[in-house]
């Protein structure tokens, strides 16, 4: 509108060095993620990048007051095959990505390949409830809980659920009746029984809960290959409650230590998938609860992986949001009265501490020294102190309103949650995708904000490119000549031009035949 040129200068992502052909391409611009992560989409879906290829889905991304919001993703391609790192976060949480793809951290956009361990990387804090959300019969969602907890549903096996509790076991009864089965009791030692649900037809003509499990594409799961269904992410909130609380009632723990004993309660998930953690994790993290996948190896046996709830107030937000059934009734009471009884420490859903130089910076401009700015808070002063901590939102808050700072308000009142940095280690060579955002320029890849990394090709009415072959080839005929590859041209032509380099002055000159080596002319 300005009628201003604007010229933006790009250094290639480092795979060319690595492959023969040195020449850059335009897809060298792109940082990218590998195929199998998981684009969150605005009807409630997770789906591999890799199968929105050709589409333009509606995704959820973050927009400059760190709130989720909806966007239109204008184009997912395939890039190539590139070297990839793992970017491991104390959640459980991972992401595979090139080495220059930028993902949000505490001091901004920042490359996979400048972040290190105890940098805090942004995570959405709750995905939104998806509009035109699918509703199930509750019976079936209830089922589906138990079954994915409890049930063993394998080809050419009878299809049982085990428990030892008699609310749960009443509630499988009653539902797997309204799918269309019988249910016959098998007693077990002690309160343990099995459920035996017949009436499931067979391979040519399946009937009752078996049709249903296989309609679901579930069926014959083992119990380290259990997933939920991927229908059940586009639930309104009040269904994907229903199913955590029937599926905690099954693996599920809420423990509060007795008296004398040392520790914080547990409220946890246990498992042997590692799929069904993540989906388990997933769904809490539309309910506003950011739960810790970690993984425990007992010798030669299957690692188990549990859902972890930590701190006062995400095990408070589960009570009031998931809610507790059968035999996690009366552990759910007596952690809500300890949650009431005890202040709720603040040390999990924290800002990053890159923030406390804006503060710093705040109160220089506003001339308030560290002792009053103390002061002004309620609190005793303590020097450097107060900035050795990760602040929490209320902290950031206080200094917002001291300091006249609505730009540190974004902060405490954002809807993302600062997630630690484990490790970024290589994790070899793979097919890498890409999507672009117009706006807000990222989306979440399975709740971590990420860049819209493809933006600069995206926006650009020209792309040149400039490869000289003596920076690889020390031997080549071809020194003091650059190659400027015209790799897009909006309203022209593309293809190649050469110019003369001149390196004892950083020059381009129009090139003549004659000249050589760095410029000198004969």
């Amino acid at each position: 509108e300005l009628n201003v040129p604007v010229v933006a200068l790009s250094q290639l992502n480092r795979s060319v060095e690595q492959r023969v052909e040195k020449r850059p391409v335009m897809s060298d611009l792109r940082e990218c993620v590998s195929g199998d992560t998981l684009v969150l989409l605005t009807d409630g879906r997770r789906v591999p990048i890799r199968d929105l290829v050709g589409k333009t889905p509606t995704v959820w991304a973050v927009d400059e007051r760190q709130h989720v919001v909806q966007a239109r993703s204008d184009r997912v391609w395939c890039v190539g095959r590139k070297p990839v790192f793992d970017l491991v976060l104390a959640s459980g949480r991972r992401l595979r990505a090139t080495a220059q793809h930028r993902v949000l951290t505490g001091g901004g956009w920042r490359e996979l390949a400048k972040i290190a361990r105890g940098d805090r990387i942004a995570l959405a804090r709750r995905v939104p409830e998806p509009e035109g959300s699918v509703h199930w019969a509750d019976a079936q969602v209830v089922l589906l809980g138990h079954l994915v907890g409890d049930g063993s549903y394998l080809p050419n096996r009878p299809l049982r659920y085990t428990t030892a509790s008699e609310e749960n076991s009443e509630a499988v009864r009653d539902a797997a009746t309204a799918v269309g089965s019988t249910v016959t009791r098998i007693a077990g030692r002690g309160r343990w029984h099995q459920l035996l649900i017949s009436g499931n037809g067979n391979r040519w003509h399946p009937a009752g809960v078996g049709a249903w499990l296989k309609s679901l594409g579930i069926h014959g799961q083992r119990s380290h290959q259990k997933r939920l269904p991927a229908e059940v992410f586009r639930f309104s909130d009040a269904q994907v409650a229903l199913l955590l609380r029937h599926l905690w009632a099954t693996d599920g723990s809420v423990h509060v230590r007795g008296a004398g004993q040392r520790g914080a309660p547990r409220v946890c998930f246990s498992t042997c998938s590692a799929g069904l953690a993540n989906d388990v994790a997933a769904l809490l993290l539309r309910l506003g609860i950011v739960a810790r996948i970690r993984v425990t190896v007992h010798g030669g046996a299957r690692p188990v992986y549990t859902v972890d709830v930590s701190g006062g107030d995400e095990q408070g937000r589960f009570l009031e949001r998931v809610g507790a059934f059968g035999p996690r009734v009366a552990p759910a009471a007596t952690l809500r009265l300890w949650l009431d009884a005890w202040v709720r420490n603040k040390n999990v859903d924290t800002l990053p501490r890159e923030l406390f130089a804006e503060v710093r910076a705040g109160a220089r401009a506003a001339g308030i020294s560290q002792r009053e700015l103390a002061s002004r808070r309620g609190t005793s002063y303590g020097g450097t102190g107060h900035f050795r901590f990760a602040p929490s939102r209320q902290v950031m808050r206080s200094y917002a309103e001291i300091l006249g700072r609505p730009d540190l308000g974004i902060w405490a009142d954002s809807g993302l949650f600062w997630d630690r940095v484990i490790e970024v280690q290589p994790a070899g060579t793979e097919d890498v995708f890409d999507l672009t955002v117009p706006g807000p320029a990222s989306w979440l890849a399975d709740g971590i904000v990420s860049h819209n990394s493809g933006a600069i090709e995206q926006d650009s009415d020209v792309i040149l490119l400039i490869y000289r072959e003596e920076v690889y080839e020390s031997a080549t005929p071809r020194k003091g000549i650059a190659d400027i590859i015209i790799a897009k041209q909006r309203n022209g032509p593309t293809g190649e031009i050469q110019l003369t380099f001149r390196g004892a002055f950083t020059r381009f000159d129009s090139y003549a035949p004659e000249s050589y080596g760095e410029g000198i002319v004969r």
